[in-house]
């Protein structure tokens, strides 16, 4: 799907060039002044017009170098004709010698030297008939400047935005996308605003109106165009036969709109992850002073342990503290967010390390880590922020501020960690479905029953799921074990187990069926008594949904282990 302003900016063109039915507005619609003001508007927009091919309009564009620009008159500009059909390079020969060479770029009307850029291509694949015969390239020195790429289902080339979303930079739409009689390629500013700045250059437009009755023209009569130039960026000549023809044709160039500077700035912040330098404000507790304060993820309002000896600043790794539904965002959305233990991120977005939870089940934070976050997730965790009610975890003193590995974890890492071992010795018995099951096990943190129902879905999706009944039949055919057809994964698995077990004393895979068991009637089905009574068990047993939840997982802990040995 096109991103919005690019299917608005398709609508507009195709207004501007349908044909007037009465005489007065035709007259007036051939002097394409309403075309001329839908160039000087999108010049000044968000979305700019790079390429347009329609039923009367037609609009191509190329990168200029500044000093190029400069030592050119407005005649030279119309002399340089450059089109999307064109090659970004041929073979050429002659001229007196005998070799073959390449020449690149557009040549400009002043001297005839390779002066411009392209930047989309109009391509037709000769000889090949049906859909992908036309298509449009666009340069790849831009593509990968941008860091873009092309995505078929959005039919433009995109990046990730600050949100982890995907964000159409260049959208394109051909004469054989379904309903669409209009090719149009257009530029998102911001990321060419940066090109042009960084190449010293600017847009060069070139633009063609030549609006008639097609079934009634016989052709132009001899004589000069008018020629019209507005201030040094827009110039063009028009030739009008009053209520009949006219065609108007011009240059515009385009500048940044930025100074140079800032513009550049920009994109040095966007490398240092420092693109948006706006600043929440946490309770946290400043441990260098011994107090709850509040404070500025602003790299000033801090000090580190090299910079502190002339300030009495709290330090950068002072935690702040939040609800844990904080963190209640980041499983809704699996494919944007990846939430482990210790960390989110927000796939070529941003990048928060060092959270925990301590004994009081909040989560925590450095405000350093947190300043790194755009500016409205800051405002997210503002929104859960609160006053500490414990310390930070144990795992986090030793690991953060002892600089020591822990010697310890609780069992949902225990059982990702025999999951993983597994993984990558590739055991018969068992196998990874998807890879993405694994960063999507997270203990539950809330009191929330749907957060609690949906970890023991995620753990069965990637444990119960991920044994193969095959080899385990298999096995059970090794050493003579009876078996049913109906038997299921953790029944064939207990056959095993009870292979030697006198009557009346089978023993269970009680972790194992306890995940399948709250998957189902948790999760799997209608919510109802069943599962009301499974929750408050949980609570009444355990105290809290995380607390069963790490019980549980060292029943399955237990379960893995004897798995192992069956299988040795």
């Amino acid at each position: 799907m096109h991103n919005y302003n690019h299917k608005k900016l398709i609508e507009t063109i195709t207004r501007l060039d349908a044909l007037p039915s009465e005489q007065e507005e035709y007259a007036k619609w051939i002097t394409a002044e309403a075309h001329l003001t839908f160039l000087r508007e999108n010049a000044c927009s968000d979305e700019l017009v790079i390429f347009a091919n329609g039923e009367y309009s037609y609009v191509d564009s190329i990168v200029v170098p500044s000093k190029v620009l400069a030592r050119m008159s407005p005649d030279c500009l119309e002399q340089w004709h450059f089109d999307s059909y064109g090659s970004i390079a041929s073979y050429v020969y002659g001229g007196g010698k005998m070799k073959v060479w390449i020449e690149r770029g557009v040549r400009n009307g002043y001297d005839g030297k390779q002066e411009g850029t392209q930047l989309v291509f109009n391509r037709t694949f000769e000889g090949w008939e049906g859909l992908g015969r036309n298509y449009i390239e666009v340069n790849q020195e831009y593509t990968h400047i941008a860091g873009i790429h092309w995505r078929p289902e959005k039919r433009a080339y995109c990046r990730f935005d600050g949100r982890g979303d995907l964000e159409a930079t260049v959208s394109v739409t051909t004469r054989e996308d379904k309903g669409s009689e209009i090719t149009l390629v257009t530029f998102r500013w911001d990321a060419l605003e940066e090109y042009l700045s960084a190449a010293d250059a600017v847009l060069l437009r070139r633009f063609d109106f030549t609006l008639l009755r097609r079934d009634q023209f016989s052709g132009w009569p001899q004589g000069a165009p008018e020629n019209f130039q507005e201030s040094n960026e827009l110039h063009y000549h028009r030739l009008v036969l009053p209520g009949y023809a006219a065609y108007t044709a011009g240059r515009q160039i385009i500048r940044p709109r930025r100074p140079r500077k800032t513009i550049h700035e920009g994109i040095k912040d966007g490398w240092r992850g420092a693109r948006d330098k706006k600043c929440a404000e946490f309770v946290a507790y400043d441990w260098r002073n011994k107090r709850i304060a509040t404070i500025s993820t602003a790299p000033q309002a801090t000090t580190n342990y090299f910079d502190a000896k002339d300030n009495s600043l709290p330090f950068e790794l002072s935690p702040a503290f939040f609800r844990p539904e904080v963190l209640s965002k980041y499983k809704t959305d699996r494919d944007k967010y990846t939430l482990t233990e210790r960390e989110v991120t927000c796939r070529a977005a941003w990048h928060l390390r060092g959270i925990d939870v301590n004994e009081a089940g909040q989560v925590h934070a450095y405000i350093c880590d947190l300043r790194r976050l755009p500016y409205e997730e800051q405002l997210h965790w503002l929104s859960y922020n609160e006053q500490p009610k414990a310390s930070i975890s144990k795992r986090a003193l030793i690991n953060d501020f002892h600089g020591e590995f822990v010697d310890f974890s609780e069992p949902p890492a225990q059982l990702l960690s025999i999951i993983r071992r597994w993984h990558d010795k590739k055991v018969f018995w068992w196998a990874l479905r998807d890879e993405k099951l694994l960063e999507r096990v997270n203990t539950p943190l809330t009191s929330s029953r749907d957060e609690w129902a949906e970890a023991f879905m995620d753990l069965a999706k990637l444990l119960v799921e991920g044994f193969e009944t095959t080899s385990i039949r298999a096995k059970l055919d090794d050493e003579k074990l009876a078996y049913s057809k109906e038997d299921r994964t953790i029944a064939l698995l207990e056959k095993l187990l009870n292979k030697n077990a006198p009557r009346g004393d089978a023993k269970k895979f009680v972790g194992l069926r306890t995940v399948q068991h709250l998957r189902s009637k948790a999760k799997g089905h209608v919510t109802g008594s069943e599962a009301e009574e499974l929750a408050q068990q949980a609570l009444l047993e355990h105290d809290t949904f995380s607390n069963h939840f790490k019980h549980v997982c060292g029943l399955v802990i237990e379960d893995l282990a004897t798995i192992e040995k069956l299988f040795a």
